[in-house]
């Protein structure tokens, strides 16, 4: 059965005394079946209302702690999706929370069950989503994020984990994977940060050594065909190693769609090669978009390059 989506505000900055307004958002609320509600914040990209446009599906971000990471992790992404993009334009919406501890630790499966039950289902019934979606948390977050790669292993193409506190409740975190280590998580993909040496001695040993434990399990042949990247920060805490991860995962995972016009001008079909790598890479088809399409055009023509203009524009035809 279809949730419902009960009611939504406008999430907006408010500018000087007339109140002009800069909205990322909207909160909304998802009634699950048995009343329990959850408050969600959803970013739409640029083009998503661009009537220029044919309407297209957009890859959707779940973002934990939305409370204290939406602002900044909204305009990061479209920031990336500009111009030459890094990432593509993205659906976001941010899970907020005030019971972390009931929420993000291993005994969180009435959370994830309302997530995969009742907010994954209204959002798709709500807005144009396509089936490739990222889940990214921080800290307790990333703890949740494990949980759920290792119990809802189906329902996130991309598992991202910012310093996760996989050490909390005696290694709960690590011995997820220890009892799925036979388990296949294939076409799963799984991106982990961690702070670095200056800050791991200070009160934090039990947390390295659980992430160095994952480490450990999968160079072993743990976690059959999950697909994983784990990165250090040495010059980042605790509290700001999701902001420098952030960009350089996302970038990272998207790294095919970056490409230099220098390169479009000489081989116009470079695009459609990239975007085939990115989709055989990620195990889902990526096109570039319309929007892109059009603007590269626009550029060659503005140097003259016609033909290649035209190339360009029958690549997705």
């Amino acid at each position: 059965m279809m949730k419902k989506i009960l009611f939504f505000l406008l999430l907006c900055s408010f500018v000087g005394q007339g109140q002009n307004s800069i909205c990322i958002g909207k909160r909304i609320e998802i009634a699950s079946d048995d009343d329990i509600t959850r408050s969600v914040l959803v970013y739409l990209p640029p083009s998503y209302h661009d009537s220029s446009l044919k309407p297209t599906k957009y890859p959707v971000v779940y973002l934990l702690d939305a409370e204290a990471n939406f602002n900044y992790f909204a305009t990061l992404m479209e920031k990336l999706s500009q111009g030459i993009p890094n990432v593509p334009e993205m659906i976001i919406v941010g899970i907020q929370t005030s019971k972390r501890e009931t929420d993000f630790t291993t005994n969180n499966d009435a959370f994830w069950k309302l997530i995969t039950t009742s907010v994954i289902p209204s959002i798709k019934n709500e807005y144009r989503c396509n089936n490739f979606s990222i889940v990214v948390g921080h800290s307790l977050g990333g703890l949740a994020v494990a949980y759920a790669l290792n119990n809802y292993t189906n329902y996130f193409n991309v598992y991202m984990a910012h310093d996760p506190s996989l050490w909390w409740e005696d290694n709960s975190g690590l011995k997820l994977f220890e009892d799925n280590k036979q388990k296949n998580f294939k076409g799963r993909h799984l991106y982990l940060s961690y702070s670095g040496e200056k800050v791991r001695h200070n009160g934090r040993s039990r947390h390295h050594e659980a992430i160095e434990g994952l480490q450990s399990l999968l160079k072993e042949g743990g976690c059959k065909d999950l697909q994983t990247y784990f990165k250090e920060y040495p010059n980042e805490n605790h509290g700001t190693v999701q902001i420098m991860a952030n960009i350089d995962f996302f970038r990272m995972l998207f790294v095919e769609m970056f490409i230099d016009r220098n390169e479009i001008e000489a081989n116009p079909m470079v695009i459609k090669e990239r975007y085939k790598a990115l989709s055989e890479k990620l195990g889902y088809e990526f096109k570039p978009t319309e929007k892109y399409l059009k603007n590269t055009a626009k550029w060659l023509q503005k140097n003259g390059k016609e033909a290649e203009a035209k190339a360009v524009l029958s690549i997705n035809k």
